[in-house]
């Protein structure tokens, strides 16, 4: 599904969505100064943007814009799960003054995660099968699922867990099998074929403050061939208009090109800095 800036759709958890992002994605603060590349995101577009017709005055573009980021919102996918955030950015028409380590290190939005646990498993092809299973981690188990009672032959128990956009699953779980080790059964293939998991794909089980029970996925990538790069004219001075964009794994990096940014949006983007 392609979500451009119109696309209504609701906010995110911010502990599940940064769980689910991966500790490798980092946020500005909302008021942090950042620089906005045009390029790259034309990368994140569905096909090649035509930046030549989005001129100024002078019919000149500049490569970057030095921006304010005015507001931050947290998104997913609704066809693929996949997280993005939106950010609005408003540039800055006056040169930034000179940050010291202290503010730059907190140009970083930073996250109390309130006691949340999360825990990543990437599936393997014994998990994607529609007919079978989902292999659970003893950490997992123990750490974000509720304890079993180890007296009952097997120990059993159901487990109702939302995914990202508050949709209810519910799973058995069972300690069971030859050796014996921890699994999804009931419940799991009716999961796997909705979300369409492949071997590859990640799941993210996140116990939160409330000890309720989330899952995320983070799907494997799939990068497409792309036709050539958009290429940007000459430097120009920006206009002062607030625009969004999307930024996240449902953008850029999606499976079968699914969740790519729609080409408008980036020109429209660029109109608007």
């Amino acid at each position: 599904m392609a979500i451009n800036a119109s696309t209504e759709l609701p906010a995110v958890d911010p502990q599940v969505w940064h769980a689910c992002a991966g500790t490798a994605t980092k946020l500005p603060a909302v008021g942090s100064l950042v620089w906005y590349f045009p390029q790259g995101h034309a990368e994140q577009a569905s096909s090649s943007p035509d930046f030549p017709t989005v001129s100024a005055a002078d019919g000149r573009l500049p490569f970057l814009f030095l921006c304010r980021a005015a507001a931050i919102g947290f998104h997913a996918d609704p066809d693929t799960d996949e997280v993005f955030a939106r950010i609005v950015l408003e540039p800055c028409s006056t040169p930034p003054p000179p940050l010291s380590p202290e503010a730059s290190s907190s140009s970083v939005e930073e996250l109390d995660d309130g006691g949340a646990v999360a825990f990543v498993k990437v599936l393997t092809q014994s998990d994607a099968n529609n007919g079978g299973g989902f292999s659970v981690p003893r950490f997992c188990a123990e750490s974000i699922f509720p304890p079993l009672d180890m007296s009952a032959d097997p120990p059993v128990q159901n487990l109702t867990i939302r995914d990202i956009h508050g949709k209810v699953w519910t799973f058995r779980q069972i300690y069971g099998g030859v050796p014996r080790r921890h699994l999804l059964t009931t419940g799991w293939s009716r999961f796997s074929n909705a979300k369409k998991l492949i071997a590859g794909d990640s799941l993210v089980f996140i116990k939160n403050r409330d000890h309720r029970l989330c899952v995320g996925i983070r799907r494997a990538s799939r990068f497409s061939a792309r036709g050539p790069q958009a290429s940007l004219p000459p430097a120009a001075a920006p206009r002062k208009e607030r625009f969004e964009v999307n930024v996240g794994a449902g953008h850029g990096s999606s499976r079968n090109d699914r969740g790519r940014v729609p080409v408008e949006v980036v020109v429209e983007a660029l109109r608007l800095a």
